[in-house]
């Protein structure tokens, strides 16, 4: 029998590589010099091991498919422009667009134009039941994403009323077929308005609950014919994310939020799939050195498919002072085609499952964010928290920590606070304003504010 290269080396437990550290460390304390904390509460240990490693199983994404999507977002104000743009990204390598439609009164025949029958998402700024059938008409397999509660949380205001959204939010879950009518859960707001990956998974779970509650609850009058699409898997819960710069805590939220939602559909009495649309948040990106922004979004991207995201899009390092432009969408969309067709991340699914430390992560991402939904939904739920100001204020809190971090030095973003280029200087104006925009108006709740971290260093270094 052929020798293993490995026969000759005895399994080490955890215990023994314990005591090694310790004994490495000469008298210091192991928790004071090797375990740290992290925002979420989560001690990072030195060490992890299938000794104490927990096992479990990660949801299926819907349709069970191993492959992820590279996709690119267009804003379409313009009909036929933006069509131009989708059939040209399509022929450059993107294998699916994502159309944010600001208008109902947009010329469907001119946007769709040619358009694939699959692979097409559409996130319109509005709740508009006429505009959708008119929609399902021309593309009926395309995927419909609204969501009436982050309209709330982002804006301040419903799109009407919530009587008026959720009585129009059913009616659009039940007369369109299959998957072009979702609940839609988007908690891009949650994330870069400064929440922990905790406090957004916390968020999300109260954010689904919140419809769950108000179309599938079978303790009380609910909508059968909802509940029985979600029940024969006719429906999926599509969920919008962005991806933060903690490489190994963004792999293990993801699929996190793979057994958050199977685990609040198992209280509903429904086997729950979802659907993940990733893409990197604009909270770490930064004017100063700016071409960083590119490898953030790269590692991003990363963790977005490693975690399991069915469909990723990019952002374009420049997108927050540049128009749209060509240059900048073409890097972002090759970075996506890099990561698939060269470093192979198509080729086997599930790539970080049984990683001890990413397991043991998603454990403690979950644990911990259960508890915070408990304590949400004790006090009214997430709606009632949204009006009561508790839910910005907990993301405020977390916002305020993290940037008092990167003042003192104890956060680092390279070529901001650590590794300045003084070839790259600021500029005094910029296409785009590339600060907080701020406009006085009335609204219901105070709109949980996306700020970058860079924000205050760069306008005290902006020129005169």
């Amino acid at each position: 029998m052929k020798k293993r290269l490995f026969d000759d080396f005895s399994p080490v437990s955890e215990t023994a590589w314990k005591q090694k550290i310790q004994m490495d460390l000469k008298g210091a304390d192991y928790n004071q010099t090797l375990v740290t904390s992290t925002p979420e509460g989560i001690n990072i240990k030195p060490i992890y091991h299938s000794d104490s490693a927990p096992v479990f199983d990660v949801p299926d994404s819907a349709g069970k498919k191993k492959d992820w999507y590279v996709s690119q977002k267009i804003y379409c104000g313009n009909a036929r422009a933006a069509n131009k743009k989708a059939l040209d990204i399509l022929e450059r390598g993107a294998e699916g667009v994502i159309l944010d439609i600001p208008d109902p009164t947009i010329d469907l025949e001119v946007l769709l134009n040619n358009l694939p029958e699959i692979g097409v998402q559409v996130h319109p700024q509005f709740l508009d039941l006429e505009f959708l059938k008119k929609l399902s008409g021309f593309l009926p397999k395309a995927n419909v994403h609204l969501d009436p509660i982050h309209r709330l949380g982002s804006n301040g205001n419903w799109f009407k009323n919530k009587d008026h959204d959720f009585k129009n939010y059913q009616e659009f879950l039940k007369i369109f077929p299959k998957y072009f009518s979702n609940i839609t859960i988007n908690t891009s707001n949650y994330q870069q308005g400064g929440a922990t990956a905790t406090q957004e998974l916390a968020y999300f779970t109260a954010h689904l609950n919140e419809y769950l509650n108000a179309f599938c609850d079978s303790g009380k009058e609910h909508d059968e014919e909802i509940f029985s699409a979600f029940a024969k898997a006719e429906k999926r819960i599509n969920i919008d994310i962005t991806i933060g710069a903690n490489y190994f805590m963004e792999i293990s939220k993801i699929k996190a939020y793979r057994i958050l939602t199977k685990t609040i559909g198992n209280a509903y009495g429904l086997e729950l799939s979802c659907y993940i649309t990733a893409t990197p948040s604009i909270r770490n990106k930064s004017l100063l050195d700016y071409n960083v922004n590119l490898l953030r979004t790269t590692t991003e991207c990363m963790s977005a498919v490693l975690g399991g995201s069915d469909t990723v899009y990019n952002l374009p390092y420049d997108s927050f002072f540049h128009k749209q432009n060509e240059f900048g969408e073409r890097i972002a969309r090759n970075q996506l085609l890099i990561l698939k067709e060269e470093a192979y991340l198509n080729k086997v699914a599930n790539a970080a499952d049984g990683n001890y430390y990413i397991n043991t992560l998603t454990k403690e991402l979950v644990e911990k964010s259960l508890e915070i939904f408990k304590t949400i939904e004790a006090s009214g739920g997430l709606i009632t928290s949204l009006f009561e100001g508790t839910i910005q204020r907990k993301i405020k809190e977390s916002d305020t920590a993290e940037r008092e971090l990167l003042k003192k030095g104890e956060k680092t973003l390279v070529g901001v606070n650590k590794f300045p280029n003084a070839d790259l200087p600021l500029q005094k104006e910029y296409e785009i304003l590339p600060f907080q925009k701020i406009e006085p108006r009335k609204t219901l709740i105070t709109p949980i504010s996306v700020k970058r971290l860079a924000e205050d260093l760069e306008k005290s270094q902006m020129p005169k």
